[in-house]
């Protein structure tokens, strides 16, 4: 089916557009997706953000301009923005459920979850140069060898900081 085709369809609000947007550009779409996903979610995640991006391509195709490029190229932005904010949330998930497990192990109540505005509030309690190798590491999922050379900081340092740092939030959550 012709790029053509497909725009003029979703500008209409035809619903057979997504599914010929899907049959011609889906595995484009899922192999961006994947890209980006590769080693942080499971199936579900990829189905669900590339229903996302479906849906977000289906309420801003007006925000496409052919001049700027083709529509191939339009769907890959598209498609590799969402896996992003999929990845950021797949961390936070991550985060949440490492912290629960860490709490769950001192015996506070299991159906406490946190929410990011509560782990940044946490945060605040560490040190600076804390907060950075706890971002790196929890956000942002990079290695211990990665931190320690960024940072220029000894590998057992980065451990040691994170665990104290773990233990300064259980802390913090046991006494509010």
């Amino acid at each position: 089916m012709e790029d053509n085709e497909i725009l003029l369809d979703l500008m209409n609000g035809e619903q057979f557009a997504l599914d010929n947007l899907s049959r011609t550009y889906g595995k484009l779409i899922y192999g961006v997706i994947n890209k980006v996903l590769c080693d942080y979610s499971e199936i579900n995640d990829v189905d669900e953000c590339f229903n996302d991006v479906l849906i977000a391509l289906w309420r801003n195709i007006d925000c496409y301009d052919r001049t700027k490029g083709s529509l191939r190229n339009f769907l890959i932005s598209v498609a590799k923005y969402k896996a992003i904010d999929y990845k950021r949330k797949i961390n936070k998930r991550k985060i949440n459920l490492e912290l629960k497990e860490e709490i769950i192990d001192i015996g506070i109540n299991e159906n406490m979850e946190l929410d990011n505005e509560e782990f940044y509030i946490l945060l605040e309690s560490l040190k600076e140069e804390d907060k950075k190798i706890f971002i790196k590491r929890y956000l942002l999922d990079e290695s211990i060898e990665k931190i320690s050379g960024d940072l220029k900081l000894s590998k057992d340092l980065i451990y040691k900081r994170l665990s104290r740092g773990r233990d300064k939030i259980k802390n913090e959550l046991i006494n509010s």
